[in-house]
């Protein structure tokens, strides 16, 4: 499930804001509260709040988030309508249950679910941008800009509102350059939000811009813990001249991930075409092949790393095994025809 260090987050703020006992008087420092180690001490924690206290939507609210992070969707929906039983008009409420729709995947009700989030407070921008998301993934763009400008009418201070914006440009008119206006408010406004900042650096390395290299760089640092950022620099790396510094940034995702077998392939493919190295680049294209047999780039690159070795035989067999699975491969085919003609002269 997506996002559940930022449900998790979310349930751990919502615990301790809901949190109403009253505190003793005393001359003592306040203790802060011991946050709990997993979902599932949350969800206990909170389970006894409501067995204090069982009419405060809130809490019901706070377990049917960690519910969800949990994937306990059952429970979560038994705690969802037991708030809205006792709070009818709690935004909070209707944004999870959309996002619990969602997970379903339930449409019709997450639309009808936003709509009524928006009738309750007509105030409050968030369901505005998750129906511009919605329509978004449906299609329909008009209805997708029309929602987000209208968050955006509410406050010109919304990074989620921009991003979301950007995205419609991209999939409604290929817009790239409103996109990335849009992206960049998103950016500037939410330094920690991740999503412009990948879409940005895309665009970038397609774009190729001279401070590409620069942001892509940026990004990284400052998003040192997310994989794709430094993915993305090191493919800039290496078709721009700097392969080693490519494998250098390849090593470390394996060290977080070693059967990441695009990265295994990536670094075959460095030793391969840019460093001219052979029988590495062939080492890593088998690893590669060893996480995921069903990789044809890896096998089709294979092939061609045993014909610049002059082992045509070998060759061969792996360009017609490339397309028994994929007949309409044509860098097999045209390898094929090309071995055929070395072995004629």
């Amino acid at each position: 499930m997506k996002n559940k260090s930022i449900l998790f987050l979310g349930l751990l703020l919502a615990l301790f804001a809901c949190n109403n006992t009253p505190k003793p008087e005393t001359n003592d420092k306040p203790q802060a509260p011991t946050a709990p180690k997993s979902v599932t001490e949350a969800i206990q924690l909170l389970t006894d709040s409501i067995a204090m206290d069982s009419t405060d939507a809130h809490l019901y609210v706070s377990r049917a988030k960690a519910y969800f992070a949990n994937e306990q969707i059952g429970q979560a929906m038994v705690d969802i309508n037991k708030a809205l039983q006792l709070d009818p008009n709690n935004v909070e409420t209707y944004l999870l249950l959309a996002d619990v729709y969602y997970t379903l995947g339930d449409q019709d009700n997450i639309a009808s679910t936003l709509n009524r989030a928006a009738e309750v407070n007509s105030l409050d921008a968030r369901p505005l941008v998750k129906l511009a998301e919605l329509n978004l993934l449906q299609q329909n763009y008009n209805l997708a800009f029309g929602y987000v400008d209208k968050a955006l009418g509410l406050s010109p201070y919304n990074p989620r509102a921009y991003f979301v914006k950007g995205m419609c440009f991209m999939a409604a008119q290929q817009d790239t350059a409103n996109a990335l206006k849009n992206f960049q408010l998103a950016s500037e406004q939410d330094a920690n939000f991740y999503d412009p900042v990948e879409q940005i650096s895309r665009i970038y390395a397609v774009q190729q811009p001279p401070y590409a290299l620069d942001y892509l760089r940026r990004a990284q640092q400052q998003f040192p813990d997310i994989t794709t950022t430094r993915y993305e620099l090191a493919l800039y790396l290496q078709s721009h001249g700097e392969p080693e510094e490519a494998l250098l940034h390849y090593d470390t995702l394996l060290m977080q991930n070693p059967e990441n077998y695009i990265v295994l392939f990536n670094k075959g493919y460095v030793n391969y075409v840019y460093l001219e190295d052979n029988q590495t680049a062939l080492e890593y294209f088998n690893q590669a092949l060893a996480v995921n047999p069903d990789y044809l780039d890896a096998l089709y690159n294979k092939g061609r790393v045993l014909e610049q070795m002059g082992d045509y035989s070998q060759a061969m067999s792996i360009y017609k095994e490339v397309l028994k699975t994929r007949p309409d491969y044509q860098l097999a085919i045209d390898a094929i025809n090309r071995v055929q003609n070395q072995e004629i002269e």
